[in-house]
């Protein structure tokens, strides 16, 4: 009975109301969207999709596909994809992106789109009720990495590692071990633990923390944010407590330390309070490395 509660009480957020809609109509579409969620069980959020185990190998699919050319959430694609299923997280990633600018389109150019625009989501009503989670992040951070990579793990996924439940709290970008880590940002070297001496993942080392670097931001922002660089290749530090760095300021190298699986950078931002947020939201794709050839 609670789970049931639940789905309905999610239904409420995704659709909302309208006093023009007939009762009879208002049931129709309820108990249609109450199916759906009853099938696949998510519920979208802000920042998150929670339940989003068996969206995660779709979309990192699709994201690793098109994330060059600009950063699209899986909540954004949800919205679409659970009123109407034949829509492929692929196809509604590309119709979500502006590849111009490198980033998500606007909800209501998206809505212009003859595969969605008849769809209870493109309602002015529903997209007023759901706007907290459909804004295009305008990002100032630069990617920590230059070359090519490719994505494991998104934020708030949900997975299993070594064995146990997991919600993913960043960004994993697998590339080889001893590949440059990048500052994202200009700001102050926050924090730095090295806890491993050799690059070894967890089932060897039993070792949870690892190494990592952490930066906090506060000059391409109005706010504060902390960035987090886990796994990182023990003994590659270039930067000390205190020091200052700026966009492509080398600070590491990946690695596979603390609780890894393999060679990969764990990247996580955190606001002033410390909560985690979705790292991808603060990419501007279009800040290229000094170095920049023909990377990522």
């Amino acid at each position: 009975m609670k789970n049931n509660k639940k789905k309905k009480n999610i239904f409420i957020k995704i659709i909302g109301s309208s006093t023009i809609l007939t009762v009879a109509v208002v049931l129709v579409i309820l108990i249609c969207v109450l199916m759906i969620f009853d099938f696949f069980g998510a519920k979208l959020t802000k920042e998150k999709v929670q339940n989003n185990a068996e969206y995660a190998d779709a979309y990192k699919v699709a994201v690793n596909k098109y994330l060059k050319d600009g950063y699209v959430p899986l909540q954004r694609l949800l919205y679409f994809h659970l009123e109407d299923t034949t829509l492929s997280l692929n196809s509604l990633y590309e119709m979500n992106q502006n590849k111009d600018q490198k980033t998500a389109r606007e909800i209501q150019a998206v809505c212009e789109d003859q595969r969605v625009k008849n769809m209870v989501a493109c309602s002015e009503n529903n997209i007023n009720e759901n706007k907290d989670y459909l804004v295009v992040s305008t990002g100032h951070f630069n990617l920590p990495l230059e070359k090519d990579f490719t994505i494991t793990s998104f934020f708030n996924e949900q997975r299993i590692i070594y064995g146990e439940s997991n919600v993913h709290n960043g960004w994993d970008l697998a590339v080889p071990a001893e590949t440059p880590v990048y500052s994202v940002c200009s700001g102050t070297v926050d924090a730095i633990t090295f806890t491993q001496n050799e690059n070894v993942p967890y089932d060897q080392s039993n070792n949870s923390i690892g190494n990592l670097i952490t930066i906090k931001c506060d000059e391409d922002y109005d706010e504060t944010y902390y960035v987090v660089f886990a796994h990182l290749y023990p003994n590659s530090a270039k930067v000390k407590v205190g020091d200052k760095v700026s966009h492509w300021t080398e600070i590491a190298s990946v690695g596979t330390t603390g609780q890894s699986t393999g060679n990969h950078l764990h990247y996580q931002v955190e606001n002033s309070n410390r909560e985690k947020l979705d790292g991808m939201q603060f990419i501007d794709f279009n800040l290229k490395s000094p170095n920049y050839h023909n990377g990522f």
